[in-house]
């Protein structure tokens, strides 16, 4: 998006630029060829109106060191001199006849002509013109032609003059040339970097309410966003994502608040339940009737489970930052459950090590869940694996099994709040787990395992995500 923006802002300023600068070029350049042009054509004009027209025509090869040749020469020499210009008289088939340079032999076909053929041949006809054909000569300036009929007496023309000219303009033009190119770069940089700059100044904060609206979709609602420093369309995009940040706020806390009402006023009906069946099983100790009330206590046991279950994937606490021990941490969520696995004859086995950054209760609940989920899936008599393991700037954790697999139907489902495979099971464990690693800036996946089963990988920042927009934000409450 930056280029994007830095381009549509600076290709037309830098277009603009460039087709300025070739205009300005092309236009200084034509004012220097019509001024030398002008100028050439009346040296050939001068230089026709004072030589013998009838005498130049009778001029045959071989006559170079006749009287006749040797006057013409003096007075094109004298105003070659005059005008700073070669002077040259041809015939109208383009062979020479008198050259103040005395570079052409009588009679001998000038070559150079060629390129002016079509203005040789208008001299030839009574028009005197200039040449359109700049040409660079041996001494690496440029030069220009101009033409002028010669006529006898009778007015009828027997010759055309040529005049090769430059002028020292072109000298002060190609400096001008190379300044006016040093301009158009100079200008296509300080717009380059314009532009680069006005698009950071947009994009940057574009960015950063990218993150933000990002920590909002994670359930981040406690870091305000930075305060505003703009009155345009960007801040008050700014305070509507702050305001929205806000309203959801409110809506949690009121929703748990709400929640620890509906828990207080389960709970304590649970408790007196489970107390009452509690004193029923003494009284019914020995008796048939007694596993009934046993019965009663496992689902009433089941059901705080429930409300407990619920409430834990309801509450949006922020992640506390603290540094996390993973073998420690692993080995207790083993721990945790190993009830569950004694029962099901599956063994744990744990390995890995490192730290992070990161929320130590989350993070507890988050691989419990994990591991409890994987010895309800794996078969008896097999091991259910642990591990950790530091990868770059991300810290891995897998637990893996040797069950059946993920039905390919349950795969869209999986994480989503009371979907579940299991006869008894809430629905709530994947989806807690998945929401501890949004809150961590983090990814959870259950991917195939090779020989069968199922690998549960959590990825989570190492250095852990967000600590310095948590800082920024507190500094930004600060007085």
């Amino acid at each position: 998006m930056r280029l994007r923006f830095a381009l549509a802002a600076a290709l037309p300023a830098l277009v603009s630029l460039a087709a300025m600068a070739l205009v300005a070029d092309r236009l200084a350049r034509r004012a220097l060829e019509d001024e030398l042009a002008a100028r050439l054509v009346a040296a050939a004009q001068a230089a026709a109106a004072t030589l013998p027209a009838d005498r130049i025509g009778r001029l045959a090869p071989g006559e170079e060191r006749s009287r006749t040749y040797g006057n013409v020469r003096t007075r094109l020499d004298a105003l070659a001199r005059a005008t700073d210009t070669r002077l040259y008289v041809v015939r109208p088939d383009r062979t020479a006849l008198a050259d103040s340079a005395g570079r052409a032999r009588i009679g001998e076909p000038i070559a150079a002509l060629e390129k002016d053929r079509f203005e040789v041949a208008l001299a030839a006809g009574g028009k005197a013109v200039a040449s359109q054909v700049l040409f660079e000569g041996s001494d690496g300036r440029l030069y220009k032609s101009g033409y002028a009929p010669l006529r006898d007496a009778s007015g009828a023309v027997v010759a055309v003059v040529g005049a090769d000219g430059t002028t020292a303009s072109f000298a002060a033009f190609r400096r001008f040339r190379r300044l006016l190119a040093g301009f158009a770069i100079a200008g296509a940089a300080a717009g380059a970097l314009v532009a680069a700059g006005a698009a950071l100044s947009v994009t940057r904060p574009l960015t950063r309410l990218t993150d933000a609206a990002r920590r909002i979709a994670r359930g981040d609602l406690d870091t305000p966003l930075w305060k505003r420093a703009r009155r345009d369309e960007i801040g008050t995009l700014r305070d509507t994502l702050e305001e929205m940040r806000r309203a959801l706020r409110a809506r949690d806390e009121e929703r748990e608040t709400l929640l620890a009402g509906i828990a207080h006023e389960v709970r304590n009906p649970l408790g007196a339940l489970d107390l009452f069946a509690g004193l029923l099983a003494e009284e019914l100790a020995e008796k048939p009737e007694a596993a009934h009330v046993a019965r009663i206590r496992s689902e009433l046991a089941a059901l705080s489970k429930v409300v407990e279950e619920f409430l834990d994937y309801a509450r949006s606490r922020p992640a506390v930052r603290e540094e996390v021990d993973l073998a420690h941490l692993l080995a207790e969520a083993a721990d945790l459950a190993a009830p569950v696995a004694a029962e099901r004859h599956v063994s744990l086995s744990v390995e890995g090590a490192g730290a992070v950054r990161g929320d130590r209760e989350q993070l507890r609940r988050a691989v419990l869940n994990l591991v409890r989920n994987a010895v309800e899936a794996a078969p008896a008599a097999t091991e259910v694996e642990l591990a950790a393991a530091v990868q770059g700037d991300e810290v891995v954790l897998e637990v893996r099994d040797r069950g059946a697999g993920l039905p390919e139907k349950a795969r869209a489902s999986l994480f989503r709040p009371f979907f579940t495979t299991k006869e008894k099971g809430t629905g709530l464990g994947l989806a807690l787990a998945k929401k501890v690693a949004d809150a961590h800036g983090g990814t959870l996946a259950l991917l195939e395992r090779e020989g069968g089963g199922t690998v549960a990988r959590l990825v989570v920042p190492a250095a852990g995500e967000g600590e310095e927009e948590a800082v920024e934000a507190a500094v930004s409450r600060s007085p």
